[in-house]
Protein backbone atom coordinates (compact mmCIF):
# COMPACT_ATOMS: atom_id res chain seq x y z
CA UNK A 1 0.00 0.00 0.00
CA UNK A 2 1.36 3.26 -0.82
CA UNK A 3 0.79 6.49 0.79
CA UNK A 4 0.35 9.90 -0.75
CA UNK A 5 3.36 12.26 1.02
CA UNK A 6 2.73 15.13 3.30
CA UNK A 7 0.79 13.61 5.92
CA UNK A 8 -0.35 10.30 4.16
CA UNK A 9 -3.85 11.66 2.53
CA UNK A 10 -6.13 11.84 5.96
CA UNK A 11 -6.35 16.10 5.45
CA UNK A 12 -5.11 16.34 8.91
CA UNK A 13 -1.49 18.68 7.35
CA UNK A 14 1.81 17.10 7.94
CA UNK A 15 2.06 15.44 11.01
CA UNK A 16 0.25 12.99 9.94
CA UNK A 17 -2.59 10.72 11.92
CA UNK A 18 -2.71 12.31 15.23
CA UNK A 19 -0.21 14.98 15.50
CA UNK A 20 1.43 18.02 14.03
CA UNK A 21 3.34 21.24 15.00
CA UNK A 22 2.65 21.18 18.38
CA UNK A 23 -1.46 20.81 18.67
CA UNK A 24 -2.95 20.93 21.68
CA UNK A 25 -1.96 21.97 25.73
CA UNK A 26 1.39 24.01 26.42
CA UNK A 27 4.07 21.01 26.63
CA UNK A 28 5.99 22.83 29.52
CA UNK A 29 3.77 23.35 32.99
CA UNK A 30 4.94 25.74 35.62
CA UNK A 31 5.31 24.57 39.18
CA UNK A 32 2.81 26.70 41.15
CA UNK A 33 4.33 28.64 43.66
CA UNK A 34 2.95 27.57 47.39
CA UNK A 35 0.25 30.21 48.47
CA UNK A 36 0.65 32.78 50.77
CA UNK A 37 -0.42 33.04 54.72
CA UNK A 38 -3.76 34.11 55.00
CA UNK A 39 -2.89 37.76 55.82
CA UNK A 40 -0.71 38.30 52.24
CA UNK A 41 -2.48 39.48 49.36
CA UNK A 42 -1.04 38.12 46.50
CA UNK A 43 -1.00 40.11 42.95
CA UNK A 44 0.28 38.60 39.70
CA UNK A 45 0.74 40.71 36.61
CA UNK A 46 2.23 40.12 33.23
CA UNK A 47 5.98 41.37 32.46
CA UNK A 48 8.41 41.72 29.94
CA UNK A 49 11.27 41.57 31.43
CA UNK A 50 12.01 39.87 35.39
CA UNK A 51 13.31 43.46 37.13
CA UNK A 52 10.92 42.74 40.21
CA UNK A 53 8.95 45.96 40.67
CA UNK A 54 10.84 48.08 38.49
CA UNK A 55 9.83 45.56 35.53
CA UNK A 56 7.32 46.94 32.62
CA UNK A 57 3.75 45.33 32.48
CA UNK A 58 3.76 43.56 29.17
CA UNK A 59 0.71 44.36 26.90
CA UNK A 60 0.59 40.07 26.59
CA UNK A 61 -0.82 38.61 29.17
CA UNK A 62 -0.65 34.71 28.62
CA UNK A 63 2.10 35.20 26.69
CA UNK A 64 4.39 37.37 27.96
CA UNK A 65 7.66 36.35 29.15
CA UNK A 66 7.75 36.46 32.47
CA UNK A 67 5.02 36.77 35.69
CA UNK A 68 5.69 38.81 38.17
CA UNK A 69 4.20 38.19 41.65
CA UNK A 70 4.19 40.35 44.54
CA UNK A 71 2.72 39.28 47.64
CA UNK A 72 1.44 42.80 49.84
CA UNK A 73 1.06 43.01 53.59
CA UNK A 74 -0.57 46.06 54.56
CA UNK A 75 -0.14 47.86 51.45
CA UNK A 76 3.43 46.93 51.79
CA UNK A 77 5.50 44.37 49.49
CA UNK A 78 7.09 41.90 51.77
CA UNK A 79 8.19 39.31 48.43
CA UNK A 80 8.44 39.73 44.93
CA UNK A 81 9.34 37.05 42.21
CA UNK A 82 9.56 37.01 38.45
CA UNK A 83 8.54 33.73 37.38
CA UNK A 84 9.26 32.53 33.70
CA UNK A 85 6.59 31.93 31.83
CA UNK A 86 7.12 28.62 30.22
CA UNK A 87 3.71 28.20 28.48
CA UNK A 88 4.44 31.47 26.43
CA UNK A 89 4.94 29.86 23.56
CA UNK A 90 2.08 26.95 23.24
CA UNK A 91 0.20 26.43 20.86
CA UNK A 92 -3.54 26.32 21.99
CA UNK A 93 -4.94 26.76 25.73
CA UNK A 94 -2.17 29.33 27.32
CA UNK A 95 -4.73 31.28 28.55
CA UNK A 96 -6.74 28.92 30.50
CA UNK A 97 -3.51 27.16 32.01
CA UNK A 98 -1.95 30.15 33.12
CA UNK A 99 -5.04 30.91 34.75
CA UNK A 100 -5.14 27.82 36.56
CA UNK A 101 -1.51 28.19 37.55
CA UNK A 102 -2.58 31.92 39.41
CA UNK A 103 -4.92 30.40 41.04
CA UNK A 104 -3.34 27.01 42.27
CA UNK A 105 -0.40 30.15 42.98
CA UNK A 106 -3.09 31.83 45.45
CA UNK A 107 -3.28 34.85 43.19
CA UNK A 108 -6.34 37.10 44.18
CA UNK A 109 -5.35 40.30 41.96
CA UNK A 110 -4.52 40.12 38.52
CA UNK A 111 -2.91 43.30 36.83
CA UNK A 112 -2.95 43.91 32.98
CA UNK A 113 -3.83 45.89 30.06
CA UNK A 114 -5.95 43.04 28.81
CA UNK A 115 -7.21 39.58 29.00
CA UNK A 116 -8.71 37.14 26.75
CA UNK A 117 -11.79 35.60 27.42
CA UNK A 118 -10.52 32.48 28.59
CA UNK A 119 -8.62 33.55 31.11
CA UNK A 120 -10.96 35.58 32.34
CA UNK A 121 -13.30 32.98 32.46
CA UNK A 122 -11.01 31.15 34.87
CA UNK A 123 -9.90 34.02 37.16
CA UNK A 124 -13.65 35.05 37.26
CA UNK A 125 -15.05 31.55 38.01
CA UNK A 126 -12.05 31.44 41.10
CA UNK A 127 -12.83 34.69 42.19
CA UNK A 128 -9.95 36.26 41.10
CA UNK A 129 -10.59 39.98 40.27
CA UNK A 130 -8.81 41.77 37.36
CA UNK A 131 -7.81 45.49 37.70
CA UNK A 132 -6.77 47.03 34.15
CA UNK A 133 -3.87 49.30 33.93
CA UNK A 134 -1.66 50.47 31.01
CA UNK A 135 1.27 48.47 29.62
CA UNK A 136 4.36 50.02 29.82
CA UNK A 137 4.66 50.88 33.68
CA UNK A 138 6.49 49.65 35.89
CA UNK A 139 4.92 47.15 38.44
CA UNK A 140 5.51 49.69 41.39
CA UNK A 141 3.46 52.20 39.64
CA UNK A 142 0.45 50.15 38.37
CA UNK A 143 0.10 48.63 42.27
CA UNK A 144 0.02 52.45 42.94
CA UNK A 145 -2.52 53.41 40.29
CA UNK A 146 -5.07 50.85 41.85
CA UNK A 147 -4.34 51.47 45.23
CA UNK A 148 -3.23 48.46 46.90
CA UNK A 149 0.41 49.93 46.79
CA UNK A 150 0.43 52.74 49.55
Amino acid sequence: MSYPPYGGGYGRGRGGRFGGFGWGLPTQPMQPIPPPPPDILRVATSTDDSGGLNARISFRFARAPFITVVDLKEGKPVNVQAVQNTMAMGARGVGIAVGQWLISSGVRVVLAPRVGPNIMMVLSQAGVRVETVPPGVAVEEALRRVGLLY
